[in-house]
Formats: C-alpha cells, sequence, structure tokens
C-alpha cells in the first residue's frame, strides 16, 4: 500500500499526538533541516544541542531518536583540530625571509611545457627558468600555486582524452622529487596551493565528503618525504614589505594590465601569478612619496591547450631580492624561445 503524502504541519500533529501517548517520532523534513542547522551551531560552538536550546531560550525538549543530537561535538577529540571545506587561513602569514628566492607557479603538471631532444636532454620553459634560478643561487623556491592541473578532478567537461589522476599524482610527484634533487637539501621549497590544487579538496566535496579530512593532496603528494613546505588553504605570504599570492584569492580577473589591477586592489606591494602574464606596475604616493608595485609573473605550461587555444600567455619567472631592512628588487623575467629575456 502506497505511504499517504501529507504536508510538513499535518505531520506534526500526528507526532505531537503520538508523543503525548508516549510514542516518539522523528521530526518531519522541515523540523530535520532545522535540526541539521543547529546541529551546526552547535559543532561550531563546542556546546551541546540541548545548551544550545537553552541559550536560544526554547524550551522544548529535543527528541531523543535523531542522532547524535545530545552528544558534544566539542568533546569529540580533534572534531575541530582542520578547517571545513571553504574555510580560509587568513590568519596564517607564510614569512620568506632569504636573500634571494625564485618564485614559479602555473606549471600545470603533467602539462608543463618541457620537452627532449633527440639526445634525450630535456628543454623547454620549464628547465630553462629552474636553471636561471639555480644560477642565480636562490635559497627559497617558492611554488606559487597551480603547479599540478589536477585535470581529471575538475567540473569541466573533459574535452581532451587524459589519463587518470593516478597518472597526473604520480607525474606531480616525481617533479616534486626532481625539484629536490635538482636544487638540493640547502634550499627551502615552498608549495603553494592554487585555484588548481583547490580542485582535490571540492572533488572530495562534490563526491566523497565523508573522506574530506582523511585524503590530503600535501600527503598523497608525498610533500614531507622531499621536506618541502605546504602553505594552503588561502594563507597569506610576504617576502619583506613585498605580499605574494596566486592570484585567485581575489575577486575579478587580471585584465589588461594584470599587475596593476592587483596592485589597486592590494593596496600595497603585491605579486601574483594565476593569469599566465608578465606584467608590472608601480606608482609614487603623492604625499609621502613612496612607491607601491604590482607584478604578474607568467606560466610554465603549454601556451595552447585545446580549452584556449588561442591567448595571450606568456612564459616567465621571477626571482626577488631581499634587503635587512625589507625593501626588495624584483626581478620579473620572460622566457621567450628558450631564452630568459
Amino acid at each position: 500500500m502506497p505511504r499517504p503524502n501529507i504536508t510538513d504541519e499535518e505531520y506534526e500533529l500526528i507526532r505531537e499526538a503520538r508523543k503525548a501517548s508516549g510514542v516518539v517520532m522523528a521530526p518531519g523534513p522541515a523540523a530535520t533541516a532545522d535540526k541539521l542547522w543547529k546541529q551546526g551551531m552547535a559543532r561550531r560552538a563546542g556546546v551541546t544541542l540541548d545548551e544550545l536550546a537553552e541559550r536560544f531560550g526554547s524550551d522544548e525538549p529535543w527528541d531523543p531518536r535523531v542522532a547524535s543530537q545530545n552528544e558534544s561535538y566539542g568533546a569529540v577529540p580533534g572534531i575541530d583540530d582542520g578547517l571545513e571545506i571553504g574555510e580560509l587561513r587568513e590568519d596564517v602569514v607564510c614569512e620568506v625571509t632569504s636573500e634571494r628566492t625564485g618564485i614559479i607557479s602555473d606549471a600545470h603538471w603533467p602539462f608543463h611545457d618541457l620537452r627532449r631532444d633527440g639526445s634525450g636532454a630535456f628543454y623547454g620553459a620549464y628547465m630553462t627558468a629552474l636553471q636561471a634560478m639555480k644560477d642565480a643561487d636562490v635559497q627559497t623556491i617558492v611554488l606559487n600555486g597551480d603547479m599540478m592541473d589536477c585535470y581529471q578532478l575538475s567540473a569541466h567537461e573533459k574535452v581532451e582524452v587524459k589519463r587518470s589522476w593516478k597518472w597526473e599524482l604520480d607525474v606531480g610527484k616525481k617533479m616534486l622529487g626532481h625539484l629536490r634533487r635538482f636544487f638540493g637539501d640547502g634550499v627551502r621549497i615552498i608549495y603553494r596551493e592554487g585555484n588548481h590544487e583547490e580542485r582535490f579538496a571540492r572533488y572530495l566535496a562534490r563526491k566523497a565528503s565523508e573522506l574530506s579530512g582523511t585524503l590530503e593532496l600535501p600527503e598523497l603528494l608525498g610533500l614531507r618525504e622531499h621536506g618541502i613546505e605546504w602553505v594552503g588553504q588561502r594563507a597569506k605570504m610576504t617576502i619583506g614589505k613585498l605580499w605574494v599570492d596566486h592570484g585567485h584569492e581575489w575577486f575579478g580577473g587580471g585584465g589588461v594590465m594584470p599587475a596593476r589591477n592587483f596592485r589597486m586592489k592590494a593596496l600595497d606591494n603585491i605579486l601574483v601569478g594565476h593569469v599566465h602574464r608578465t606584467s608590472q606596475d608601480l606608482i609614487r604616493k603623492p604625499l609621502d612619496g613612496s612607491f607601491i608595485a604590482g607584478w604578474s609573473v607568467g606560466c610554465l605550461c603549454d601556451l595552447n591547450p585545446h580549452y584556449a587555444a588561442r591567448n595571450g600567455w606568456n612564459h616567465g619567472f621571477a626571482v626577488v631580492e631581499l634587503a635587512k631592512d625589507g625593501t626588495f628588487v624584483v626581478q620579473n623575467r620572460v622566457i621567450m624561445d628558450g631564452v630568459v629575456r
């Protein structure tokens, strides 16, 4: 016999009648949504739902049949150790104090610009940038976001036949291992999460939210094994008086002059990647005579992918020289035809 359709109000009337006779029923759909919202409030406050009800002035007892309603979320070990999906680390600042820091971004492994010649030697913008930074004797390398593409985890339509996520992950691990070997153990390497790395957490949130918090991209990439630091959840970064972002943290795109747009948004010295274009903008403040500037750094990926076959991208990297007083010099380099300019 099919179950009759009743409204939330009718359900609650039946529930109250049965409750008066000692029979407990679970709340109806609307009430369940309200309970779930209150559970979330209780979890964040670290109190039980009964305590939350008292704070809101409710005299209605919670239904004992609803799972976990009388459990104190704050008492569960580790429940508040991490962040929820979408929460940010705005209070965290990664400080880079090295005299010379190399910055690369947007390699989009495994679609980076790297090839072999007839003798088996590597060439392309990716290796050109690494060699130039090594020649500059940098003490810190900042992988400033979107080093991985995470193509298979994208919500976009897959118009190209690519290999599996496992293959992408294996390529990423090999590239990180190569970076450590290439620069040696004495160089600090910082991997900053970009919007493409964020695809991993977004995928889990869409497809397997139950696994969130148990699978972390830095662990899958083996960063600890290579002594590579992870800066995630849009935390801030500074090199002296220079702010460094990937670029996706800011609302809007790069526009005609990305460096100017980001400098105007930040109201301070800022360097970003993300837009795949090299640009620089500087302005002198008329009242105190000081300067603020913006830089956008070129990419190290394939310049003609299927999804953006015609674009204005260019290859590039940056080296930042830092003085003891926090002032700095940015060498924002372009790679053209395999040559650093």
